[in-house]
């Protein structure tokens, strides 16, 4: 019997030995037809391809034959990709034949350059820091002023004068004469420089221009609230073709149905 129990485990060893180098032997005939893993970020939006492209790319560039065939790598890929900062949800990481991933995500959309000194970092719509330090561009709307450091990308960066420079821009979103605004500037915000003056300004595309917006969205008291600052500008661009009237700086923070120029 005990002959017998040896030479039965032996066999159902080498059978499983067998398996494995069977296994093995096929893993090898799959890689030798399968070209490197390639992946396919499917809906990437304008810009990202140029922005974003390099950075996700990266993140899996080193996902090799033998790894790809893991149970896991779907989920190592959905990791590294979420650790460019680029992205807001997974909605999933699909293997498909021939080494080929699809990969489908909620992209964060850059929304505004904020300068911080001679450095400009791109956040998204929810004010998270984007990857990269950038050059100005008059493709982004810009935001000056924000006290607080930026945080490393992929992080919300924690500041309420940031918050109400998306959220002016947020409001001139769509509009007819957003073109004309260039800038939301934030270094007076809650009147911390001067309570006397706008806490929010809005820069032109006329060197020197201003628009003194008056208090962030929201946070309005005994002045027009953003709708009616709203109309105002509308109104400037319509009869006259510029959001300012023509005027280098005007006040739409006072009077709901027409702005003022600062003497």
């Amino acid at each position: 019997m005990t002959v017998a129990g040896t030479l039965a485990f032996t066999l159902a060893a080498a059978g499983a030995l067998g398996f494995m180098e069977l296994d093995r032997y096929v893993d090898s005939l799959i890689l030798a037809d399968t070209a490197r893993p390639t992946f396919h970020f499917v809906d990437l939006p304008e810009p990202l391809p140029a922005l974003a492209g390099v950075d996700l790319e990266t993140a899996v560039h080193d996902i090799n034959e033998q790894l790809w065939l893991s149970a896991s790598v779907c989920e190592e890929i959905a990791k590294r990709l979420e650790r460019t900062g680029w992205i807001a949800g997974l909605r999933h990481v699909r293997r498909l034949a021939g080494g080929r991933f699809e990969i489908r995500a909620n992209y964060r959309r850059p929304a505004a350059l904020v300068q911080k000194g001679s450095d400009f970092y791109l956040v998204d719509w929810e004010g998270v820091r984007l990857p990269g330090i950038y050059m100005h561009h008059p493709m982004w709307k810009l935001i000056q002023g924000v006290a607080a450091a930026p945080p490393p990308p992929g992080e919300k960066w924690a500041s309420d004068d940031l918050r109400a420079g998306l959220d002016v821009l947020a409001a001139l979103r769509g509009e007819l004469f957003a073109e004309q605004v260039s800038a939301v500037l934030v270094n007076n915000h809650r009147g911390r420089s001067d309570p006397r003056s706008a806490h929010v300004e809005l820069g032109t595309d006329r060197p020197g221009g201003r628009i003194l917006w008056g208090s962030a969205p929201g946070a309005e008291v005994e002045e027009n609230a953003a709708a009616q600052k709203l109309t105002i500008l509308r109104e400037n661009h319509r009869r006259t073709g510029r959001v300012d009237a023509g005027y280098l700086v005007i006040d739409v923070s006072t009077f709901p149905d027409r702005f003022t120029v600062p003497g």
